[in-house]
C-alpha cells in the first residue's frame, strides 16, 4: 500500500516523466528496496519475512498494472496511437498495446470466446471410466 503513495507521489510532480530511461528504472528500484524493507521491518529473517516481502512484490506488481492501465487510457485520451503506447511499455507491437490495454478489444475477445464456447459440440454419450473399459475388453478375450 506504501507504494501506490510513492507513484501517486511521482506522478502528482511530474518528476518521473522529466526523467531519463535509466534515471527512471533506478528511482523504481530505489522505491522497490525502500518498499521491500518496510514490508519485512520487525520481521526476523525467515519464512514469515520471505512471505512477506512476497505479498509486497504482488501488491506491487498489481498496483504497476493499474497505473499502466490508467496510463494507457490517459495516453489514448490525449491522442497517442497505439505504436506509441506499445513503445512505451517496453516496444510491444501496436496490436499488443491495443490487446493489453483497450477495453473494447477485451470486450471483443470476451464475445468472442463466448460465442466459440457456445457453437462447440457437447458430447452426447457420457464418457466411458478406466474401470468399465477394463470389462468391455475381458468380454471380447
Amino acid at each position: 500500500m506504501v507504494v501506490n503513495t510513492w507513484l501517486i507521489i511521482e506522478r502528482g510532480s511530474g518528476y518521473a516523466a522529466s526523467m531519463p530511461s535509466a534515471d527512471i528504472e533506478s528511482h523504481a528500484d530505489d522505491v522497490i528496496q525502500t518498499g521491500c524493507l518496510e514490508a519485512v521491518r520487525g520481521m526476523p529473517a525467515g519464512r514469515d519475512a520471505t512471505l512477506a516481502e512476497l505479498r509486497f512484490a504482488d501488491s506491487l506488481r498489481r498496483s504497476a498494472e493499474r497505473l499502466s492501465q490508467r496510463s494507457a487510457e490517459a495516453a489514448r485520451m490525449q491522442g497517442a496511437s497505439w505504436r506509441e503506447i506499445g513503445e512505451a511499455v517496453g516496444g510491444i507491437t501496436p496490436q499488443g498495446a491495443e490487446h493489453r490495454f483497450s477495453a473494447a478489444a477485451k470486450e471483443r475477445r470476451s464475445k468472442a470466446s463466448k460465442a466459440e464456447w457456445a457453437s462447440k459440440e457437447r458430447r452426447s454419450t457420457p464418457r466411458v471410466g478406466p474401470s468399465e473399459n477394463r470389462s468391455h475388453e475381458s468380454e471380447r478375450a
